[in-house]
């Protein structure tokens, strides 16, 4: 385990994805202190994924030494940060992970949002524990996808050199309390910005805008 609560594994994926480089975020799950994100690798192409590897191991991630492991094809490489519950699968684009998003320039952007938004919430996690006291709070928080409203207008009114930019997608955190005092909660949701509160299917939804990023709230 991490050690320090969600809130600790967050700042050590954030320097995790920081030390990586510019890696495109397929997915990300949060299970209190177990974080675990799954990349598109967009370079180097296959061959080289062996000297990528080198060049990363013994890099250290916020004090910690990352452990690389190949999958026999090559294509897949998981990453294991010792003494954290935090981990990674990263994919060459070959071999896409499945539900990834469709690829475009706009996915470059998304790396650096979702970094500057885990670190937000990490630090009001802190911030939250440090008013209310008591044990340090847990959370669930998934990354998602979720359709962008007007996207085929949009890349249809674009020009050829900027349709890489039209986002098909939208990125979008769920979050969930796992395990925190009411007055955590209290204490955390007084911190966010302004929330909003829409009806989806059969439930009503609560999002905020978290440096940026969509952040879907607990009920």
């Amino acid at each position: 385990m991490t050690g320090g609560g969600s809130g600790a594994a967050l700042v050590v994926g954030s320097a995790f994805m920081d030390v990586l480089g510019a890696l495109f975020p397929v997915r990300m799950n949060l299970t209190g202190e177990d974080l675990e994100f799954t990349f598109v690798l967009s370079d180097p192409p296959p061959d080289d994924v062996a000297e990528w590897v080198q060049r990363w191991s013994g890099t250290g991630v916020a004090g910690h030494v990352p452990r690389f492991f190949v999958d026999a094809s090559g294509r897949r490489i998981r990453v294991e940060l010792a003494g954290t519950a935090v981990r990674a699968v990263i994919v060459v684009p070959e071999a896409r992970a499945p539900d990834a998003p469709r690829p475009g320039r706009w996915q470059d952007q998304v790396p650096t949002a979702l970094k500057i938004a885990l670190d937000e919430i990490a630090r009001m996690l802190s911030r939250c524990h440090h008013y209310a006291g008591g044990p340090e709070p847990l959370i669930d928080l998934e990354l998602g996808y979720r359709p962008e409203a007007g996207y085929e207008d949009r890349l249809a009114a674009a020009h050829d050199s900027a349709k890489g930019w039209v986002a098909p997608v939208r990125p979008v955190l769920v979050m969930r309390w796992r395990s925190a005092t009411s007055a955590q909660r209290k204490a955390f949701a007084d911190e966010l910005p302004d929330v909003t509160s829409t009806r989806r299917w059969i439930r009503r939804r609560r999002t905020a805008r978290i440096m940026g990023l969509e952040v879907e709230l607990p009920s």
